[in-house]
């Protein structure tokens, strides 16, 4: 079958698009252009012979990028790399995708020595924790570049050295997948400590069942997953205590206990020392 260049985007897609012509940081970095996509319905490209290193990361929904030898199934948490010169295409996949949405940020590369030194030869694909950071950096990007000069460049150039530091490092083979998303399960739970929490809320924040959410915290944390919140509540609280003023009942109310003598309870269980004693004895200290 040829392969043909071919270009199809919905109009119910919403891009962000930044190039060298908008960002000198950009330029000086040897970056060609990055963007965000929050694909809708059709998000298609193809291209027969591009000359840079590009690389999709994942946020939402699923994409699939196409050779004219092999697929790929783009998911969440997942970034793929393409080097230059090798024939691709890529599309949303309505594969589990009901909704057919495919929200992702690209960054594409210069044919340049710093580039091509730290970029491999085909094409790769792997898990990241990067994708939703550098999602949020280009938008912080776009946003920078609306400031006056010469604030807007001083801001873009500092954003522009995050993100040449999330695309150096990418993939983090080391941490597996599980880990990774159960982390940022508590990660959000962390943002609503005054929630309360229940195990099939957590598991719905994962997505997983009760029992594998159960699996997952002791294999990884030796904890249930309870017991692990309680672990990152009784932590802030104790932040709160040595470097605030705040009141113990506001304290309470704050990471999740409307009770102070449940508080002080929980907490003298995991510091050895009331709310009121770990305040005396560590805030004189630091």
């Amino acid at each position: 079958m040829a392969w043909f260049e071919h270009l199809n985007i919905s109009s119910q897609c919403q891009s962000i698009i930044i190039d060298q012509v908008q960002s000198l940081a950009l330029e000086q970095k040897h970056i060609i252009q990055c963007g965000i996509n929050y694909g809708k319905e059709a998000f298609t490209i193809y291209r027969r012979n591009p000359d840079m290193h590009m690389l999709l990361f994942t946020i939402k929904g699923r994409g699939m990028l196409s050779t004219p030898t092999k697929q790929w199934d783009l998911q969440p948490e997942h970034v793929i790399y393409v080097p230059p010169g090798c024939e691709n295409g890529f599309d949303i996949n309505p594969d589990e995708n009901q909704e057919l949405i495919w929200d992702m940020a690209w960054v594409m590369l210069e044919q340049q020595s710093y580039w091509d030194q730290r970029l491999p030869h085909e094409i790769t694909y792997y898990p990241t924790q990067s994708g939703s950071l550098l999602f949020q950096t280009i938008d912080c990007l776009q946003q920078a570049l609306c400031l006056n000069y010469p604030l807007a460049d001083q801001i873009s150039t500092n954003i522009t050295e995050q993100l040449c530091l999330l695309v150096a490092n990418r993939t983090a083979p080391h941490s597996p997948l599980a880990l990774q998303r159960l982390e940022r399960v508590f990660q959000h739970a962390k943002r609503q400590l005054h929630y309360p929490w229940q195990v099939k809320d957590l598991a719905a924040v994962y997505p997983c069942s009760e029992p594998h959410l159960h699996r997952l915290c002791q294999q990884y944390y030796s904890q249930s997953p309870m017991a692990r919140l309680t672990h990152l509540r009784m932590e802030h609280a104790a932040g709160l205590l040595t470097t605030t003023s705040w009141p113990i009942q506001h304290i309470s109310d704050f990471c999740g206990y409307p009770n102070p003598t449940n508080f002080s309870t929980r907490f003298k269980s995991w510091s050895s020392f009331t709310p009121r004693q770990f305040r005396s004895r560590f805030q004189s200290e630091s």
